[in-house]
């Protein structure tokens, strides 16, 4: 399990982007976002630098965990 610190996560839009983006690289992942702690957990095969550069692709800056 993988999670992700994302700041500019802010609404039911940027979860969806930020899911899209993630399973482009894995489309089996399993993407849980929690807008209150601006959280992202991710089950994928992926490395970690794979998902960071799709999440920054997409326009968000996240922290691994």
């Amino acid at each position: 399990m993988q999670r992700y610190k994302i700041d500019d996560m802010s609404c039911g839009h940027c979860v969806g982007t930020i899911e899209k983006a993630i399973r482009a690289i894995d489309p089996a992942a399993e993407v849980e976002a929690n807008l209150g702690t601006k959280e992202v957990r991710v089950e994928t095969t992926a490395d970690s630098g794979v998902v960071v550069q799709a999440l920054k692709a997409a326009g968000y800056d996240s922290l691994p965990l």
